[in-house]
């Protein structure tokens, strides 16, 4: 079969392809790679804005989730300062701890693979000044509910920035918080952090936003390049905001091959948290090895992490086939 995975697993992309408004959108765009996109993104954003029912001013967008992260952590972080987050976690962020020369000061998950709130808030010092909780969890795909989150917010010094890392939100239709405009009325010290890669299957265009007070958006957008975003990434938006019909369809398909493959992998007797998200933790430490081992000669590719668990993407029922026959026999 080659180098290349048959199944491709391990970076939680979205099996299907752009609904087909969204390809339209693109190839007509083609015509037009002769010119430059906007200085600044405004249709984007004022796009973006409309969608979510909040001022242009509280919209700071970029090349993805971690585009916009990055910017955020320029404009808010000087070397030596303090960044509160679980482990395991997403890879980017001690990345962008590295880069600005800021500590990564992190929590383990609690027993039930859950962020620890309790933990992170008392990680909070005098030299911190953001906390990450990303809901759902990556990598283990749990998930907080609002309750828990308020609780968590009231404990956050108001100097204190709190990125919501929500690039997962849609595969959990049952969460039950508060519109982005309430979110940001009652806590200005907090960035809602999405993106367009996972659920809206524009993995490739990297379209990511940020919901925050205006004075953080500011602050953000300072470390924008200019030209930043493109007309490929408009159109494809617009496009897809068009066509959320499929994208609630393809979501409701991949939550229902999520919790078929949890099923069956419980079955089988492995440790799978329940996730809200379009991928399945593998809690078994001891097997990680042995079920990698066993993935790869079915040219499954997953996100092992060593020591801990398998973060294992859903895909399309023929994916998901294949890894439960290759994990029966581990």
């Amino acid at each position: 079969m080659g180098d290349r995975p048959e199944y491709r697993l391990a970076h939680n992309e979205n099996p299907h392809a752009p609904a087909e408004e969204v390809a339209a959108a693109l190839h007509a765009t083609i015509t037009e790679v002769n010119r430059y996109p906007e200085f600044r993104p405004g249709r984007l954003t004022g796009l973006l804005a409309e969608w979510q029912d909040v001022p242009p001013a509280s919209v700071a967008v970029g090349q993805g989730a971690g585009g916009v992260a990055h910017d955020l952590f320029r404009a808010l972080l000087r070397p030596g300062d303090n960044v509160v987050s679980t482990v395991p976690g997403f890879d980017l962020y001690p990345m962008l701890c590295a880069m600005t020369d800021t500590n990564a000061v992190t929590v383990p998950m609690d027993a039930g693979e859950h962020n620890d709130l309790t933990a992170l808030a008392e990680s909070i010092d005098d030299r911190t000044r953001l906390v990450i909780v990303c809901n759902p969890h990556n990598p283990t795909g749990t998930l907080a509910d609002w309750a828990r989150l308020t609780a968590f917010f009231e404990r956050v010094p108001v100097h204190v920035t709190i990125l919501l890392d929500e690039a997962y939100i849609d595969f959990a239709p049952d969460f039950d918080g508060p519109s982005a405009r309430e979110r940001l009325a009652a806590w200005p010290n907090l960035v809602i952090l999405r993106t367009f890669s996972k659920s809206h299957a524009l993995a490739a265009l990297r379209v990511g936003y940020a919901l925050a007070s205006a004075a953080l958006v500011e602050r953000i957008r300072r470390h924008q390049l200019p030209f930043g975003m493109n007309q490929f990434q408009l159109d494809a938006v617009r496009a897809a905001l068009g066509a959320e019909h499929e994208t609630r369809e393809r979501v409701a398909d991949l939550v229902n091959q999520r919790d078929r493959v949890r099923t069956e992998l419980l079955r089988l007797g492995w440790t799978v948290p329940d996730s809200r998200a379009n991928f399945l933790w593998l809690a078994d430490a001891e097997r990680v090895e042995p079920a990698v081992a066993a993935l790869t000669r079915a040219g499954v590719a997953v996100r092992p992490y060593p020591g801990r668990g398998i973060r294992l993407t859903v895909g399309r029922k023929q994916d998901n086939d294949a890894v439960l026959a290759a994990l029966s026999e581990v």
